[in-house]
């Protein structure tokens, strides 16, 4: 009886019981489980991720990688842009377009609509369509003829029907080429190239007054390309003293050559950013494992990370995550050009430059694969550190990386050991569950003789009149005109409240419960103290 009152009296003494009672039937049954689980061993599976990065720089011409031979620069050609319509018979031009990508490409498509603007700034505008044409891969030309008169006639035309003569007539031809590309790996890049070439013809002349050929730069998700325009033309011509031939052309675009071998160079070397053309670099990823794999997926990402050191860092994604199946060799790009605009940039947003910036290059591949004694399901990180400094760049030597693991092999004991632990076990557990009841039924007696009368008859009215009680946060204030009627029990105020129509105001204060009806300046109060 004793144990029971200390029991009763302390509540940390209760919650101890509690916990040391719980924690001896989670052991009890922990531990049974493990003594008649399974004899013998079960296999273990040894696993190994690899993964190798390659890189191998290309090479602008150089005096120093290459056999370039130095010789006086030779004074270039003035190209002719201004042409006398006296003597001239035909003018013909052509636009060229090419396509350049830092990744390989599995198709391209490009849209090519080439048109004449005929205008009087800021007065009036005319367009007119020469060509639109589709085509296909990174390169094409297309030519159309440029007709003088007919230009001439349409600009008198709209001069007659406005009233306004301008003494020169500007044109615009005008090149638009819109491009969608899928890359081997397939992202898909679109961009719109436009390029224009202004002229103003009077009388006697025609002059071309802009430059003849344009490239625009992109970047898109580790891959850049660039788009080139050019303009050229041939002019036909009456024979003439002034330029001794008959026909007048641009300098054409150069007539592709037999590649020469390109410039590389393999890793583990300096290398100098200003004479490098192109980085082209792989990762290469293998699951080796002594138990046979039936089936394994991998998802794998290329990341570059560009930090001034303690100051800023830039991620810049160089593959975008893609699913492989077993072994594989992913392609990728290092723009060491771009990674320097980048630099650049942040630099100037920042205001803080620094003459050594870390380059990490990190390859992630989440591999399941399946094998006979489980699965393994793991991410495999490598990376390729680097340091981009005023004029050099350096790779880290080291380009493999591995990754062990193990599955199964879980060992169970003996069968001598095994009778004689869960013999133990089993005691544990009924001493566990004997003291857990005992416990419980002190604490349920413990709670019904705790609890007062006044609780009880509050308890009791709460739920014999629910549908009449309204619990408030405060009672009304007592007016000075109003009669209090005090009632000898709850069942009173409740029949009270039935012939009125009323409800049951109930307020509950420091133990206290307070229930009353007002009607028409009296008030029947009924109290419970707890």
């Amino acid at each position: 009886m004793k144990i029971w009152k200390t029991f009763g009296r302390s509540r940390g003494l209760r919650i101890t019981c509690f916990v040391l009672t719980g924690a001896l039937l989670v052991a009890s049954i922990v531990g049974l489980g493990y003594s008649v689980a399974p004899t013998g061993e079960v296999p273990m599976a040894k696993y190994e991720h690899r993964g190798h990065f390659d890189y191998t720089v290309y090479l602008k011409p150089s005096i120093l990688y290459g056999d370039v031979i130095l010789t006086d620069e030779e004074e270039e050609e003035e190209v002719p842009m201004v042409f006398f319509r006296d003597i001239m018979t035909e003018a013909r031009f052509a636009f060229s377009y090419s396509f350049d990508c830092s990744q390989s490409l599995s198709s391209i498509t490009n849209n090519v609509v080439v048109s004449i603007i005929a205008e009087n700034p800021d007065v009036w505008q005319k367009e007119m369509t020469q060509l639109e044409e589709t085509h296909e891969g990174t390169e094409f030309s297309v030519d159309f003829p440029l007709n003088l008169n007919h230009l001439d006639s349409i600009v008198n035309d709209i001069e007659n029907e406005i009233g306004i003569v301008g003494r020169e007539r500007q044109f615009i031809i005008i090149a638009v080429v819109t491009t969608t590309a899928e890359t081997a790996l397939g992202e898909i890049i679109e961009d719109t190239f436009s390029y224009e070439l202004p002229a103003m013809l009077t009388a006697k002349k025609l002059e071309l007054t802009g430059d003849l050929e344009a490239s625009q730069e992109g970047y898109r998700e580790g891959t850049r390309y660039e788009a080139r325009g050019r303009f050229d033309y041939e002019v036909s011509l009456e024979p003439n003293e002034l330029y001794e031939t008959t026909v007048l052309r641009s300098e054409a675009l150069p007539v592709p050559e037999p590649p020469a071998p390109a410039q590389t160079l393999g890793p583990g070397l300096v290398y100098f950013p200003d004479i490098i053309d192109n980085i082209k670099a792989s990762f290469s990823y293998r699951l080796l494992c002594d138990r046979p794999i039936s089936e394994q997926s991998q998802e794998v990402d290329v990341s570059a990370t560009i930090e001034n050191p303690g100051k800023w860092s830039k991620s810049l994604v160089l593959m975008p995550k893609t699913s492989r199946n077993g072994s594989f060799t992913m392609p990728f790009s290092i723009d060491i050009q771009y990674f320097t605009r980048v630099i650049d940039a942040i630099g100037q947003e920042t205001g803080v430059s620094g003459n050594s910036y870390s380059i990490t290059l990190k390859a992630s591949v989440h591999t399941v694969a399946q094998t006979d004694v489980g699965a393994i399901n793991e991410t495999f990180t490598q990376t390729l550190g680097a340091t981009l400094e005023e004029n050099t760049l350096t790779f880290d030597e080291e380009l493999s990386g591995s990754q062990f693991g193990t599955i199964g092999g879980a060992a169970t004991p003996g069968a001598s050991e095994e009778g004689r632990s869960m013999v133990l076990w089993i005691i544990c557990l009924v001493v566990a569950l004997l003291a857990l009841g005992y416990f419980g039924w002190s604490q349920s007696r413990l709670g019904l003789a705790t609890i007062s009368a006044g609780e009880a008859e509050a308890s009791r009215g709460g739920k014999k009149y629910r549908q009449m009680m309204v619990d408030v946060e405060e009672l009304p204030e007592v007016k000075s005109t109003e009669t209090v009627i005090s009632l000898g029990s709850l069942d009173d105020l409740a029949r009270i409240a039935d012939d009125l129509v009323k409800p049951i105001l109930h307020h509950i204060k420091e133990g206290r419960h307070s229930y009353c009806v007002i009607d028409s300046g009296v008030r029947y109060l009924y109290i419970i103290e707890t």
